[in-house]
């Protein structure tokens, strides 16, 4: 029997046996479990709306808990691994008021701590969480929950992440491409007449990919490998040899209220935000295609010129944030209501060195930013609709920033208007990109307005509804955003705004149909835009998920499927790993990516608590090709045999 038999065979016997790990009275009632474990939001206990939930146990999806993309419908486009370089396939507005640093490429696999879970449990509660693939994937999340006292909980998160190469002539199926740890420490507390309560949390985030570039062909370094040639992606070298980043967080989060009287409260929130970022790459000059680096930098043609560049290229940003916010809130005669006044003060230092231009510091000495808002809630008498409208403004750096927003939520539809007008982030306006040259701004040129960048002010209109029988369920939904000033980044990888508004539409409809115990689910969207050109999306996105559900022997719940993922062809922007954007290809020289259906096969199991999924994916290598690329020189995912488990623990 091989290795990997035994192995999987001990693993699920493992798995068997922890599923009758639970606290049993004498009679072998149990007497703990999910519904004795709970936990509530931050969200909800500031809006006056404090509800409880219990961890999922459910089985149907089980086989997409480990990927944050897959469960969003593929919704992100990414360099073809979990873990690598990530933004969403469609315009979403940033709604963040304040100057952000506008390195977000790597925070989709950090813990949020505004969205932390904050427990009660009844005993210890520990949830483990285990996949792994054949492609050199491990993915670990570990949670560990206790009272201390009975109003009183601490909370220990923390998530392992590594992702083997699929190109770049891996030595070996653990050479790298991604390795990440994740941690997030919260402690809650009540008081016995409740009206106290204080959350806290600490996050920390490090997440080091290697930077590839993309895949380089065998012997025309500077065309594409097609997509019939992808049969064996270990062939093929990067277009980055030595690129590496990092993107380290340490994070403080504290939220505390206090009841002053029946419907009125005081409430206090300080977070505390320290980063590093940075990015090196230590054979950049090696890297180059006729003269011309990845970074798109000309190199003298001089021989003792050339002779005296240095083979690196580096840059390091270091951000720290401090950020108070205080408020009143309440509940007055039917709406609740919230109010708050929000001081923010950062700071950043950056060292840039390309070695073509020399070596520069630049500091962007402590800012201060004040913000007012205000927020009203209000529920119908059916206790089933609610509506709510809140607004958000303050003047940072001479602009006035908005954010007005307002949304009704139903048992059948849910509708919403956003206005927002967001300044460019730190990253748009001091990392400059021109033909040649990469170069820090001076924050003289930034005080003359030279590189001012304007707010992108955005008019965003959104809803969706469910009617159907019991069978069949049609989910309509439709989104449009009107965009002035959008922010984008060129073919060189060198921010720009556009002067003339644009629009982006995107209409989805989602069909499921139960039979018995067959169910179809399909969700498609349809995208346009009058800037083509400039914003790249694909027309058609279209998930279909078809599965069946059995039991076996009367207790091993079986959900056996198959989901199919199919993107039109498209020019999907490229990544610049220097700055963490992604860019626009060149429309005349670029190529497309998707046009081709990817087919997942997968297996949920569950048995008492616990839940193993097994998953073939992208099962239809070879049907109709080789591969597909997800951008223009980052091949996806090949196929791939994934394993997983999870199990709750209750002692």
């Amino acid at each position: 029997m091989s290795l990997k038999k035994i192995y999987s065979t001990v693993l699920l016997t493992f798995f068997y046996g922890l599923c009758h790990a639970q606290i049993l009275d004498d009679s072998t009632r149990q007497i703990y479990g999910l519904k004795t474990t709970r936990f509530v939001l931050e969200e909800d206990i500031l809006n006056n709306r404090k509800t409880y939930y219990n961890p999922d146990s459910t089985v149907e999806g089980f086989h997409l808990s480990f990927d944050k993309n897959l469960r969003s419908g593929w919704l992100y486009q990414d360099l073809g691994l979990i873990g690598s370089a990530i933004k969403p396939l469609y315009f979403q507005p940033a709604e963040e008021i304040g100057k952000q640093l506008g390195f977000n490429t790597y925070g989709f696999y950090a813990f949020d701590a505004r969205k932390a879970k904050y427990y009660n449990t009844k005993s210890p509660y520990t949830n483990m969480h285990y996949t792994q693939s054949g492609g050199g994937m491990l993915y670990l999340d570990f949670t560990h929950s206790q009272n201390i006292k009975p109003r009183l909980n601490a909370t220990f998160d923390v998530k392992r992440l590594t992702t083997s190469k699929q190109y770049g002539a891996p030595t070996t199926r653990e050479d790298r491409l991604v390795d990440s740890w994740a941690a997030l420490v919260s402690v809650n507390y009540e008081s016995k007449d409740g009206r106290y309560t204080v959350m806290g949390s600490y996050n920390h985030f490090n997440h080091a990919p290697v930077e590839q570039g993309g895949i380089k062909p065998l012997v025309d370094s500077i065309g594409y490998v097609e997509v019939g040639d992808l049969g064996n992606y270990r062939s093929y070298l990067p277009r980055i040899t030595s690129g590496v980043a990092r993107d380290w967080r340490n994070e403080f989060h504290v939220y505390q209220q206090y009841q002053l009287s029946n419907g009125f409260q005081v409430y206090h929130t300080i977070d505390y935000q320290h980063r590093t970022d940075y990015y090196h790459d230590y054979s950049f000059k090696a890297d180059t295609i006729n003269r011309r680096t990845y970074y798109r930098q000309l190199l003298p043609a001089n021989a003792d010129a050339l002779s005296a560049i240095k083979d690196t290229l580096a840059l390091a940003l270091r951000y720290r944030l401090i950020e108070n916010k205080v408020g009143i809130k309440g509940i007055y005669r039917g709406f609740s209501y919230r109010l708050h006044l929000r001081h923010r003060l950062y700071n950043l230092r950056s060292d840039f060195n390309d070695n073509l231009n020399g070596y520069a510091t630049f500091r962007h000495k402590y800012n201060h930013e004040i913000i007012t808002g205000a927020w009203a809630n209000y529920f119908f008498p059916d206790s089933l609709k609610r509506a709510y409208a809140e607004i958000e403004f303050g003047n940072v750096q001479s602009n006035l920033n908005v954010r007005i927003k307002s949304e009704y939520i139903g048992p059948r539809l849910k509708a919403g208007v956003s206005i927002l007008s967001i300044p460019a982030t730190i990253l748009d306006e001091y990392l400059i990109n021109t033909e040649g040259n990469w170069y820090r701004a001076s924050s003289t040129a930034l005080s003359t307005g030279s590189t001012r960048l304007l707010n992108q002010n955005s008019s965003n209109f959104y809803a969706s509804t469910a009617v159907g029988s019991k069978r069949l369920t049609v989910s309509p939904a439709a989104y449009l955003s009107l965009v002035d000033n959008y922010l984008y980044y060129d073919k060189n990888a060198q921010v720009q705004q556009l002067s003339a508004p644009v629009y982006i539409a995107r209409a989805g409809l989602g069909l499921e149909y139960r039979w018995k115990r067959l169910t179809i689910a399909n969700q498609i969207y349809l995208a346009a835009t009058d800037k083509k050109d400039i914003v790249r999306m694909p027309v058609i996105a279209n998930n279909t998920t078809i599965t069946h559900d059995f039991v076996y022997a009367k207790k091993l719940h079986i959900n056996l499927g198959a989901d199919i993922y199919y993107r039109s062809a498209y020019l999907a922007d490229n990544y610049m790993p220097l700055n963490r954007q992604f860019y626009l290809q060149d429309a005349a020289t670029g190529r497309k990516a998707w046009g081709y259906p990817v087919v997942d096969l997968f297996a949920n199991l569950k048995i008492s608590k616990v839940r193993v999924f097994l998953k073939f994916a992208h099962a239809n290598q070879g049907f109709p090709a080789q591969g597909y690329f997800v951008g223009s020189v980052y091949p996806g995912m090949r196929r791939t045999f994934f394993l997983g488990a999870n199990w709750p623990l209750f002692d």
